[in-house]
């Protein structure tokens, strides 16, 4: 039989989705109250994956993924895409009126050692349920040292840009962990 062991905590980080640059820095200010620092900040990208987001957000969105420096429980993670969910509605509040009636998409996840890890409110076969109506998806698993794609890893987690910052947010992540494993 197996023994219930506390998880490690894990890397907290957020995909950003906007119309323009000044509503990614908006995000990432607002973000910031809620988690402190951002750590690290990828290359911002065109996000021409799919026109999902159009009716909400318009056209030619830009991409970007964050970092924040504070680790926290896996469990936390239903909980933090509540928060981020009120932090797009500050922010299409701050906006308003804006040409959009949604001119910020923020999705919360974590990093930890062998996956990165979405909040959606979208249940799917592959999603598992958190709490209070979030869902959990593993969207890329550390294999043979690199990020890997599932058959359902959204095509903007697959790019270049995305293994660079999530390569990188392992990297720091493994620091942290060794450091807290270290601290007697």
């Amino acid at each position: 039989m197996g023994v219930p062991t506390a998880p490690l905590p894990v890397l907290r980080f957020a995909g950003l989705l906007a119309a323009n640059e000044q509503f990614l820095a908006a995000a990432r200010h607002e973000l910031s109250q809620w988690y402190g620092a951002v750590d690290d900040v990828s290359e911002t990208i065109a996000f021409r994956f799919t026109d999902y987001y159009q009716d909400q957000m318009g056209r030619d969105l830009l991409r970007q993924w964050v970092r924040f420096s504070t680790l926290f429980a896996p469990e936390q993670l239903a909980k933090c895409k509540l928060e981020t969910n009120m932090a797009e509605v500050l922010l299409a509040r701050q906006f308003s009126p804006s040409p959009v009636p949604r001119p910020v998409n923020v999705d919360p996840g974590y990093v930890s050692r062998y996956k990165v890890v979405l909040a959606t409110t979208k249940d799917h076969s592959h999603r598992v349920y958190l709490a209070d109506g979030i869902y959990a998806e593993v969207t890329l698993h550390w294999s043979a040292n690199r990020w890997t794609a599932w058959p359902w890893t959204y095509a903007d987690y697959q790019t270049p840009a995305a293994q660079r910052f999530f390569e990188k947010a392992r990297a720091c992540y493994l620091q942290q962990l060794q450091q807290i494993l270290q601290t007697p």
